[in-house]
């Protein structure tokens, strides 16, 4: 009933938008990527440690 017209966006401030969600997303994938490549490397220094111990203790108690 008392609806005014909303005005629409320019079509520079729509192409600002989109390029900001872009910018945006980008970023966010970027963080996600080094964020899933340390976990990564993480676990395989963890599992590389578990292996190494292991080895370890074989090798001792086949030598004495």
């Amino acid at each position: 009933m008392n609806e005014q017209p909303v005005p629409k966006q320019s079509r520079m401030q729509a192409f600002g938008r989109h390029v900001m969600a872009a910018a945006v997303l980008l970023v966010c994938g970027i963080i996600l990527f080094h964020f899933l490549f340390h976990l990564i490397l993480w676990l395989a220094a963890v599992v590389a440690i578990i292996v190494a111990i292991i080895g370890a203790i074989w090798a001792i108690r086949v030598l004495f």
